[in-house]
């Protein structure tokens, strides 16, 4: 191939712009990347002065350029290369690189331009920027905290929820060691997570403590994971801790509240079946009394003797013992029927949203979901709030447990007044509904549609809510599932009830 012809070829067919100009900056040649780049056809450019291609400044400079070179021979440009604008047809500008070389020919200078786009890349930084503008935006609007540490547990960052969690300034710590905030019985617990940060482990949320700048602890959630460099190699960690102090003690408050409950139920469940059983052996005692007060009758009557005697002094001691019996069983149906109840005036949308929140856990078990309605402005209630809510507990969880095999699981929980002397809670589930045969006796003792229920616990409900004056039932003709509604007094008409 002729020299010419691979010259061509080779101007043609590359990819940067290549402008070859003479020593007064006229364009003798002009490439195809050229016209793709500015938007000139060649024959808009060639013959032309190559500061056509320039926006200012640099338009206005480069005649004076070429003199000055001319003259002095002077380099800025030739040979070095630097980042420059290029001017488009249309006026609009992108960056560049421009190598220029200087050649001759017959004694005749030329200089030759290779010219390189750097739009893509000034856009790929452009918007790399603004990316890790976002991401620092977001680290320090973020409501956790978000820090970054050496290999050494050397603080490297530290955002605005770090300084208001801890109480240290990013000034403060930044360069100092994250043993500061970790109290001393716990230094343990970094080296290990530093260990495994080493290995490239992740580390998903870790509990533990943190102590902050005034020596008090703070309660975090901890995920932490290695942070590497170009090449891959693990330089440090990054770690983001969630503050779940609030968190904790409202899930020791829900477990105190459900303990509360559970021993309440307990003791109100023990007293009831006491009552119960008190009532019922009282009965048998009372026969046993009227036939060995017979027995002694009819012994009576027979001619002395000493066997007679003897028989009459037991049967005596008999009845005396089984009026005794009835006494202790009287006692104590009185003890368990006349307990104290702590009342006092309440919001029955806090009570209502206690008991609630107790019986999510269940409800989630079981794939459940509980809505509240709550009615607004409701007038207070003077009730027993650990009893009231053992009871909308109870309904919850006998609903949780009839839905165990409905398609649809949904409790609706609902406040509101009921006419202008009483409230009223309405408890609605989507389960099979009860039987009429059991809807007739549900709240009497002993019934249940539960394998191993007991049948005391509506009952029990029963006797709650009609000890507070209220009233509560099995609503009839409900669609679908089960609707129990409790209505209770208000607080005034409840301190008048006798």
């Amino acid at each position: 191939m002729k020299s010419n012809a691979l010259f061509e070829a080779l101007i043609a067919t590359a990819v940067d712009g290549i402008v070859v100009i003479d020593a007064r900056g006229t364009v003798q040649i002009y490439n195809a990347a050229c016209e793709r780049l500015f938007g000139y056809a060649p024959d808009e450019v060639i013959g032309h002065n190559v500061k056509m291609l320039m926006p200012r400044p640099y338009r206005t400079e480069h005649d004076e350029y070429l003199a000055n070179y001319r003259r002095s021979k002077e380099k800025r440009i030739i040979g070095i290369g630097r980042e420059v604008l290029g001017r488009r047809k249309d006026a609009t500008t992108f960056p560049m690189y421009l190598s220029v070389g200087e050649g001759r020919s017959s004694e005749q200078a030329f200089f030759v331009g290779i010219i390189h786009d750097l739009s893509a890349l000034r856009s790929e930084k452009s918007e790399r920027a603004a990316l890790d503008r976002q991401l620092a935006n977001i680290v320090e609007s973020s409501e956790d905290i978000i820090l970054s540490k050496t290999l050494d547990g050397v603080v490297t960052s530290w955002n605005a929820a770090a300084e208001r969690i801890f109480g240290y300034t990013a000034q403060e710590i930044i360069g100092r060691s994250i043993a500061i905030i970790i109290p001393p019985d716990r230094l343990a617990e970094e080296e290990e997570i530093l260990k495994r940060i080493r290995a490239g482990e992740q580390i998903k949320h870790y509990e533990t403590v943190r102590r902050r700048k005034d020596g008090g602890e703070v309660a975090v959630s901890l995920t932490i994971s290695p942070v590497r460099d170009a090449a891959g190699k693990i330089i440090g960690a990054s770690k983001i801790a969630r503050d779940v102090t609030e968190r904790q003690r409202a899930e020791a408050k829900a477990a105190n509240l459900r303990a509360e409950l559970f021993h309440a139920s307990r003791l109100s469940a023990m007293g009831r079946m006491t009552a119960a059983i008190a009532h019922e052996v009282n009965q048998p005692l009372t026969a046993v009394t009227n036939y060995v007060n017979a027995a002694k009758r009819l012994l009576a009557a027979l001619e002395g003797g000493a066997a007679v005697s003897n028989a009459r002094e037991m049967m005596e001691k008999a009845v005396a013992q089984t009026l005794r019996a009835g006494s202790i069983i009287r006692n104590l149906r009185d003890f368990a029927e006349k307990r104290d109840s702590v009342r006092e005036v309440h919001d029955l949308n806090g009570v209502v949203e206690e008991a609630v929140a107790l019986g999510l856990a269940g409800a989630a078990e079981a794939n459940a979901t509980i809505r509240a309605n709550l009615g607004p402005d409701l007038p207070p209630v003077l009730i027993d709030k650990i009893q009231i809510q053992q009871v909308v507990l109870n309904l919850i969880r006998n609903s949780v447990e009839a839905m165990a095999d409905s398609a649809r699981r949904e409790i609706a929980v609902s406040t509101g007044t009921d006419g202008p002397d009483f409230v009223a809670i309405t408890i609605a589930d989507t389960g099979p509904g009860l039987p009429e045969e059991i809807a007739a006796r549900l709240f009497q003792p002993f019934t249940t549609t539960k394998d191993q229920g007991m049948g005391i616990g509506l009952n029990i409900c029963r006797s709650i809510v009609e000890d507070h004056g209220g009233q509560i039932w099995l609503m009839p003709d409900v669609e679908q599932g089960a609707t129990f509604r409790i209505q209770l007094p208000l607080a005034g008409l409840a301190e008048e009830a006798p």
